[in-house]
């Protein structure tokens, strides 16, 4: 299929057509764990679709080989509908496993590539950091998200947690798209708004943190966001974000406002593993199959997922008005079990 773009197009393409939230498809397997879950993945990245979603990250980080990954983003591509872009997870133990894949990604058709950074790569300067993260951006053509994070841990290089002049100078990098900031908590977006002033005339800046974005919009009309797990709520944070681009405030902030039980329950839930630098992604895998997606554990090692956690998170689901699955039961076979 290849690339829907040049290298030389992305930052038009991302202002253009980049306009939405993207949020995360988590692999499906088997039940002895020795495969992919074909039907499961496929009925994920259409429920993705159906839920309005720009786009959908394919997760890496949930318990795949490298080659199962692989085969994970061929089952995406083949099953995403018209219209639904696709964003490939360069978080992988080296760099060559993370070109690989993005060469896959542009074979496919891809949209974008998230970036990540390996565990062994230390900088000792911010220069150290533009300088991989050019390197890596010559060797594919895919459109770059650069990630603004705590999780590579930078923070010795600057007290925000990643040095803002260097995503100064990564923006400026022709397949750079949009920075995923995240950094300087708790005074986020005090972060943000240094960033957006020095990288906003040359890529797309936004937080991916759902609470934050009425603000965003509202301030420099933020019109895109990702990737998280917004299926964590259905079908809702898609349909507000755009009633509040429509200019439908009242109706968006209500929308907003109706599932703060959910978000509140789902903010408890994360504030548990905090530090780990690590996403609990079968909680994600169960808030996202009380909405009709497929479900089902990932393989070990992860984080486990409690009856406790569970019951909260169903409450607080509850709580917001969703219409949920009478009880856990399903949860653990998957609504495609094979």
């Amino acid at each position: 299929m290849g690339l829907p773009y040049t290298r030389g197009e992305v930052k038009d393409r991302a202002r253009a057509h980049w306009r939405g939230a993207c949020n995360v498809t988590l692999p499906s397997f088997t039940q002895d764990f020795t495969a992919l879950n074909e039907a499961g993945i496929r009925h994920d990245v259409r429920r993705s679709a159906e839920f309005g979603f720009w786009g959908t990250l394919i997760a890496s980080e949930c318990g795949t080989t490298f080659d199962q990954y692989l085969k994970f983003m061929e089952i995406a591509a083949d099953a995403a509908p018209a219209g639904l872009k696709l964003v490939t997870h360069a978080s992988f133990s080296t760099t060559d496993e993370a070109l690989r894949a993005c060469q896959c990604a542009e074979e496919l058709g891809y949209e974008a590539v998230l970036l990540s950074y390996p565990p062994s790569f230390q900088p000792k300067s911010p220069r150290e950091i533009v300088e991989y993260t050019r390197a890596f951006a010559e060797k594919t053509n895919l459109a770059i998200i650069l990630f603004g994070v705590l999780t590579w841990g930078f923070k010795r290089l600057h007290p925000s947690g990643f040095p803002p002049e260097a995503l100064e100078e990564m923006a400026k990098l022709p397949t750079a798209a949009a920075i995923k900031y995240e950094a300087n908590p708790p005074a986020m977006p005090t972060g943000l708004a240094d960033t957006l002033r020095r990288c906003g005339q040359h890529v797309l800046v936004e937080c991916p943190l759902e609470q934050y974005a009425p603000a965003l919009i509202d301030w420099y009309g933020m019109q895109w966001m990702g990737t998280s797990a917004y299926d964590s709520f259905g079908d809702r944070v898609p349909r507000w974000f755009n009633l509040l681009h429509e200019g439908r405030w009242d109706e968006g902030m209500a929308l907003y406002w109706s599932y703060q039980p959910a978000r509140d329950a789902k903010g408890a839930f994360h504030a548990t593993f905090g530090g780990a630098n690590l996403i609990h992604r079968n909680g994600w895998k169960y808030m996202n199959w009380l909405h009709g997606f497929n479900g089902g554990l990932l393989p070990m090692p992860q984080m486990r997922l409690l009856p406790n956690q569970m019951r909260a998170l169903r409450q607080g689901m509850q709580a917001s008005g969703f219409e949920l699955p009478p009880d856990d039961d399903g949860f653990y076979l998957g609504r495609h079990p094979a």
